[in-house]
């Protein structure tokens, strides 16, 4: 198989041991995954941005097929039990291609926004795990205990330790393709990383006195690439992902999931939708009925609602009429900010107070890997936080964005109510 990719370019799977892609690629909740949109609703803020988990779980794959090459390559500088066999090879390859399918419409917004709702990886369990599941049967076909052993893969556990780095790491596959392909999709370039340089100057070795194998980088020949990629993690952060138009539309719908708690099931809301809402337990079917398109089938429905708050929020996703926001400074106290904001919001008669909120994010710049270490050409090891001035540099920054969130028809007031925390 051959497949163009706007990303990598040319992706092929091919030989019997990348068969298992090729056969994976034709289950239902695999194609599932074309209809949930990876950025969820950030294509309201970079028109570009509507690229699936589908496209993304392909690209994955790619990369742990190109990380199984590299790997091949250092074989001899490894113990034989932490060489990648077929079975591991096939173990890998599915965990990289299945490790979202778990998500739901709109992919990590849903989650958050849905009281209650499981993370999901739970619901890859469970997809992973149900034997009638397509992907459990192709996988079941190759080897009964197979489907257990690629969901313990997705969880970062395998015998073989810098495999399951590469499946939940720092640099693992999942993240080397999202970076890029985020930034590729959304015209934003500084989520831009040089993913061959950093294939190419990966290591393995062996600490003195264990015998496990574990991830390296070459000191003159990766370092820079390692320092790239974090901060490319970072600007994605900053520019994409926690992107005021993306919180606001993000406030807008969870909202909306609030008012719909409030009133019940309205008309048109999909029957798994409305049981997770009253806080029942889906079966695997039930759950992978819903993709971005039959939220999306809700919300146009919920527009004609008879409760007008729950009509005024559908309106707002379904036409881009999103909530404004001022920016807060870092320090500013948000419970005080909040109560100020209800305040506004009452003079104006505008109900429920879930309307405005304050919104604050935290992002860690830089968290050291104690686990990943840079290996010189004399032999010398030591950590990426004291090889490397910019990452040290940026383990002492925590981005922070700190946001209200308004019904745009009260900015004026909230700009004056809230100018000492600005």
């Amino acid at each position: 198989m051959i497949l163009r990719d706007p990303v990598h370019g040319l992706i092929a799977f091919s030989g019997p041991t990348e068969s298992v892609v090729v056969r994976l690629l034709d289950c239902r909740e695999v194609q599932r995954l074309r209809r949930i949109r990876a950025l969820g609703l950030a294509c309201l803020a970079y028109p570009g941005g509507e690229h699936s988990r589908f496209a993304h779980a392909v690209g994955s794959t790619h990369v742990m097929r190109r990380y199984l090459d590299r790997v091949a390559a250092l074989a001899e500088d490894v113990p034989p039990h932490d060489r990648i066999d077929e079975e591991h090879a096939i173990i890998a390859l599915a965990a990289a291609l299945l490790h979202d399918l778990g998500h739901g419409p709109y992919s990590h917004t849903f989650e958050a926004v849905i009281p209650g709702m499981p993370r999901h990886e739970h619901w890859t369990s469970r997809i992973l795990l149900d034997p009638g599941t397509e992907v459990h049967q192709v996988l079941a076909s190759i080897d009964p205990s197979m489907p257990g052993k690629v969901d313990r893969l997705i969880h970062g556990e395998s015998e073989i330790r810098h495999l399951a780095r590469a499946v939940a790491g720092t640099f693992d596959v999942d993240r080397c393709d999202y970076l890029l392909r985020d930034s590729y999709m959304t015209g934003v370039r500084y989520g831009t990383l040089d993913l061959d340089w950093l294939l190419m100057s990966l290591r393995l070795y062996v600490p003195e006195g264990q015998s496990e194998a574990y991830l390296a980088v070459d000191g003159e020949k990766g370092l820079t690439a390692v320092e790239s990629f974090f901060l490319a993690r970072l600007y994605m952060y900053r520019q994409v992902y926690l992107h005021k138009a993306v919180r606001s539309a993000e406030v807008v719908l969870r909202a909306l999931v609030r008012r719909l708690c409030e009133l019940g099931p309205e008309p048109g809301t999909p029957p798994a939708l409305a049981r997770l809402l009253r806080g029942e337990t889906l079966s695997v079917g039930e759950y992978l009925d819903m993709d971005d398109r039959t939220l999306e089938t809700a919300i146009m429905a919920y527009c004609e609602s008879g409760d007008p708050v729950l009509a005024d929020l559908a309106g707002r996703l379904r036409h881009r009429r999103l909530f404004k926001s001022l920016r807060l400074r870092p320090e500013a106290d948000s419970a005080a900010v909040q109560g100020r904001l209800d305040g506004v919001l009452a003079a104006a008669g505008i109900a429920p107070s879930y309307l405005g909120i304050v919104d604050r994010v935290e992002v860690d710049a830089y968290r050291d890997d104690a686990a990943l270490v840079v290996i010189s050409s004399s032999g010398r090891r030591e950590r990426l936080i004291d090889a490397s001035p910019v990452l040290r540099g940026l383990s002492r920054e925590r981005f922070v964005q700190h946001r209200a969130i308004f019904p745009p028809e009260i900015r004026g007031e909230v700009r004056e109510a809230l100018a000492e925390f600005r």
